[in-house]
């Protein structure tokens, strides 16, 4: 017990998490990392999990996606007006109205929207505000259409706020001044599902990650452009159909409101962005429906972890310095190889099979700190012991 429990082996991993929590002050910005930084700035290990392990997922019937292609807003109109013949719960519009067209279409699609008073159609947040952590801006569509739907924000987080870098998670609510208003996918469920919705809601979670069900074909898809595509829609009936923009699929993909997801074949390095706004859209909504949530382990269950998983490295790698001095570089490296994709796999698997999301970054970092980590606690040591000695 006493070679285990040692005030040494405590110092030394104490020492490899202050060099951690040190290096988060210093601004890097060395020319020789800038490719390194490209490739790994919007990489997410747990991708990996959602690229190459989400096809088995079964489609989800509640949800109908259609492409609007460029339809113009009396052929819009047409389109809703057939879709809502069919009785569909929810009619969700992932397009913004900013401005006053034609009269006539116009009209059209304002009845059309206002039809059976099921439709939900988006907005935009902006000029996010960090004092009082609240947007200053809600960007509507023009009052004849808003007026006559509900509306939830369509603003999908990324690490850098535009579509060139992953989306991996959503806000189920914002503040907007003084008020507190919806996502789009929210605000579909609760019209759909109240007891979904309610579930959201009590999660009281700032940001949710989202667990992707797949691309297009893991919903029912119309393609709207396509009048030859809109007879015997029987199927649409008590269901969820969001119609939004989805190019020229499934011939080839455009660059408008497409983004980067995990689902995207190159997980690392990505080439193009893999999945329309409205089919994003799509998963938070079954996501939301299925209550089938991606979980975080709690920062000072992963804190701790890492401290122990460091700890018990210091103290393999002296038991192996004791035995095999002569061995301990081969043996440390092999050592940290084996372990590093262990822990890699069981992350994985943790995701995969429990909907639990762990960071293994700490645990990383502290296993490839240990050696500069001792170096610099024996510096310490001796620089204590030097001045205890001259006091005396």
């Amino acid at each position: 017990m006493k070679k285990i429990v040692n005030l040494k082996y405590v110092g030394i991993t104490i020492t490899a998490f202050v060099i951690m929590y040190l290096f988060t002050f210093i601004p890097v910005n060395l020319g020789f990392f800038n490719p390194l930084k490209s490739a790994l700035y919007d990489f997410d290990m747990n991708d990996l999990v959602f690229s190459k392990f989400t096809s088995d997922k079964n489609a989800d019937t509640n949800v109908v996606v259609v492409n609007i292609g460029y339809l113009n807003r009396p052929q819009l109109a047409e389109l809703i007006t057939k879709i809502k013949s069919y009785k569909p719960k929810v009619v969700g519009l992932d397009i913004l109205f900013k401005d006053n067209k034609e009269p006539v279409g116009d009209s059209k699609l304002q009845d059309a929207i206002a039809l059976d008073g099921n439709t939900v159609i988006v907005n935009k947040l902006t000029a996010y505000n960090n004092q009082n952590q609240n947007y200053d801006t809600l960007i509507t569509s023009i009052s004849r259409f808003g007026n006559n739907a509900f509306s939830g924000y369509a603003n999908l987080p990324s690490k850098d706020g535009s579509n060139l870098t992953t989306i991996r998670m959503f806000k189920p609510s914002a503040k907007f001044k003084d008020s507190t208003i919806n996502s789009f996918a929210a605000s579909v469920v609760k019209i759909f599902d109240k007891d979904s919705y309610n579930n959201l809601v009590n999660r009281k979670s700032d940001f949710e990650t989202i667990n992707y069900r797949g691309n297009v074909d893991k919903f029912y898809y119309i393609d709207g452009t396509n009048p030859d595509n809109l007879n015997n829609l029987d199927f649409i009936k008590n269901k969820i159909v969001i119609l939004g923009f989805l190019g020229d699929y499934p011939v080839y993909r455009i660059f408008e409101d497409i983004f980067y997801t995990p689902l995207n074949d190159n997980y690392a390095g990505k080439t193009y962005p893999d999945m329309y706004g409205v089919v994003i859209h799509a998963n938070i909504i079954s996501m939301i429906l299925h209550k089938d949530y991606i979980n975080d382990l709690p920062t000072w269950i992963e804190l701790l972890l890492a401290m122990l998983i460091c700890y018990f490295n210091i103290v393999l790698l002296h038991f192996i310095k004791k035995k095999r001095v002569d061995l301990l570089s081969l043996t440390s490296l092999a050592t940290k190889t084996v372990e590093f994709i262990l822990i890699l796999f069981i992350e994985m698997e943790i995701l995969l099979n429990y909907n639990l999301k762990i960071s293994i970054t700490l645990i990383l970092a502290s296993i490839v700190l240990i050696s500069d980590a001792e170096a610099i606690y024996e510096i310490i040591v001796e620089k204590l012991k030097s001045l205890k000695t001259k006091s005396t």
